[in-house]
């Protein structure tokens, strides 16, 4: 009972690293790292949720949870423990196939829109160009990952302007940020009326266009992708298509303002300490899950 415990204690440190991070005013300097401990802290959750379940059926074994599954098919023990073990499987099954389904699904839907560019777009090397007056720029990843940019969007930016917009793009492909944000918008996904995991996919995502705006900045200078992320706010912008990363990501002004290097004030401490404490949290279920108990 007592490891059951500790899980129960690593998913509540975990709900509060959640809050914790949400509210943190260094991610905006630190994007990667905060991206980072977003995925540890949503890691710990499902782990230490699951782990609880299979540690209440599994404790009598006394031999961890990996080792102790072996017993249970040998021995099921009384109805308590099958139904503690059963739920706990049930539970990693059914968060695991939402995730499976999810990736498929959105896989579908980029190749029915690379299958609608390949009629409709004109390839000019770096980037495919769609005819629509929208100023519209996404990047749709895949096996044949692709940069498309509207013709409004060229109509709109300089020459400079629109480089560092397919810089932007490109750092989203480089980084794969596309598996970066499919486990949060599984989870958004699959429970629409809980406001948290939209957020945090929210979140994830504008820390993911950080990351991309960073990358075009070192590449181009800041001054270039300020211009064109302010014309994409001015003319309003549109939508990317389901599954595509697009440089027109909102929220804007807070891209903006974080490029003018107009921040909040942060302190180098609660980053080390949300690090240690994230990893920490998550390496007690995980070795729970082997040790004996």
């Amino acid at each position: 009972m007592i490891y059951a415990l500790h899980h129960a204690v690593a998913l509540v440190m975990a709900m509060v690293a959640a809050r914790c991070l949400s509210r943190a005013r260094w991610t905006s300097r630190r994007p990667q790292l905060a991206i980072l401990l977003w995925q540890v802290t949503a890691l710990t959750l499902v782990v230490s949720f699951v782990g609880g379940l299979l540690a209440l059926g599994l404790a009598p074994y006394g031999q961890g949870i990996v080792p102790g599954m072996r017993s249970f098919l040998v021995d099921p023990g009384g109805l308590p423990q099958v139904f503690a073990v059963v739920a706990g499987l049930a539970v990693a099954c059914w968060l695991l196939g939402h995730q499976v389904r999810s990736a498929i699904g959105v896989a579908r839907q980029r190749a029915r829109h690379r299958d609608l560019l390949a009629l409709v777009a004109h390839d000019r090397g770096r980037m495919l160009v769609l005819d629509h007056p929208s100023a519209v720029a996404y990047c749709l990843p895949g096996r044949v990952p692709r940069v498309v940019v509207s013709a409004g969007a060229r109509r709109l930016l300089t020459d400079a302007e629109l480089g560092a917009v397919l810089a932007h793009e490109r750092a989203h492909l480089r980084e794969r940020h596309h598996l970066v944000l499919s486990p949060f918008d599984a989870l958004a996904r699959l429970f629409p009326r809980w406001r948290a995991p939209g957020r945090v996919a929210a979140e994830v995502g504008l820390l993911t266009e950080m990351c991309a705006d960073d990358y075009a900045v070192r590449q181009l200078g800041s001054r270039a992708l300020i211009g064109a992320l302010e014309k994409f706010e001015a003319a309003g912008g549109g939508p990317a298509p389901a599954g595509a990363l697009a440089a027109q990501a909102s929220p804007l002004p807070d891209r903006i303002d974080r490029l003018r290097g107009v921040r909040p004030r942060t302190r180098r401490l609660p980053a080390v300490i949300a690090v240690a404490a994230a990893v920490t949290t998550l390496a007690t279920p995980l070795s729970l899950f082997i040790a004996p108990f």
